[in-house]
């Protein structure tokens, strides 16, 4: 089996690594050679809290993006993952729009929601898969830390079963669902991922803007009642555009806030590192989907607005 992991931050490092030890082969791709070119001299390692793998150098095969197509000519991939942020998906797409007539099955991580029918158009004979996962994962100078075991659910999202010119290949997605047990991550494949995926959108629109205005790493955020008060504000916010949109989801999932901001608390979320370094954050994908949402069901969401402003504003200098 062979499995192509677009991306080399903690999730693409953490995933690509325990797969590589399970005995699949895993390649990597960059998208810069001189990542490339670190990884393949160095390799990297996954700390876990049990063991520790190391990916030496004579193990790993990675390559920057702009190769792909190419070494695919000879040498087809089974599963593409792809485990970069949001904002690298059109220049992914773009790398690989030679491959567009082909059937692969691609594997999409991404926080927010808009990346899938950006890929299935795209990529119109494929199988795309939604992949919504809580795994904790660190980024370290010499790889990666496995910060918090948790779960991941793989399944196709009716807007794209609906869309794609291929239909649904249940087989592909329990094939995935084996390698990544096997590997020892807890998957499990649903026939409700789009409950998952807005469930985890509020999670984030909720969490991870005001980690990055407050610049705290996400335990802060429950420590005052000043910011829970802030914090459920843009539940209740996001909420009635869920209410207002049909969409349905099972649970509390307030309490599910507050239990991710105790079981990350040493975490720094993706958005906040992202403005930390300068870099181009996922808010547009996340707090400016609810944005929208709320727009097209004529209500608003202020609070979600003045955030998504502020967030953008950031960019691209970060702050000191």
């Amino acid at each position: 089996m062979i499995i192509d992991v677009v991306g080399s931050g903690s999730l693409g490092l953490l995933y690509g690594g325990k797969l590589q030890d399970a005995g699949n082969e895993v390649r990597f791709w960059t998208r810069t050679a001189e990542q490339a070119n670190k990884l393949s001299v160095e390799g990297f390692k996954v700390t876990e809290r049990e063991k520790t793998i190391q990916i030496s150098s004579d193990q790993i095969q990675v390559k920057p993006i702009t190769e792909l197509t190419r070494v695919w000519e000879h040498s087809p991939g089974d599963w593409l993952l792809l485990m970069v942020k949001q904002t690298a998906i059109k220049d992914v797409i773009h790398e690989i729009a030679s491959l567009k007539t082909r059937v692969l099955n691609i594997a999409c991580f991404q926080n927010g929601i808009g990346h899938l029918n950006v890929v299935q158009s795209n990529m119109p004979h494929s199988n795309i898969y939604s992949v919504i996962t809580t795994e904790g994962a660190k980024r370290q100078q010499d790889g990666v830390i496995r910060a918090g075991i948790g779960e991941t659910w793989l399944g196709k999202s009716s807007d794209i079963r609906s869309s794609s010119l291929m239909p649904m290949d249940q087989n592909e997605s329990i094939r995935l669902q084996g390698l990544l047990q096997q590997a020892g991550f807890g998957c499990t494949v649903s026939n409700e991922i789009d409950k998952l995926i807005y469930r985890k959108l509020l999670i984030n629109a909720v969490i991870n803007p005001l980690t990055a205005i407050w610049r705290i790493p996400n335990g802060e955020l429950i420590t005052r009642e000043e910011r829970i008060m802030f914090m459920r504000q843009l539940y209740d916010e996001a909420w009635a555009v869920y209410e207002a949109s049909g969409i349905l989801i099972d649970g509390d999932v307030w309490d599910q806030i507050l239990s991710v901001c105790r079981s990350t608390a040493s975490n720094t979320s993706s958005m906040l590192s992202d403005v930390l370094h300068g870099q181009q954050t996922e808010v547009q994908s996340i707090t400016g989907q609810i944005v929208s949402m709320a727009c097209r069901c004529g209500l608003s969401a202020p609070t979600h607005e003045v955030l998504l402003h502020l967030i953008e504003g950031m960019q691209p200098e970060g702050v000191s």
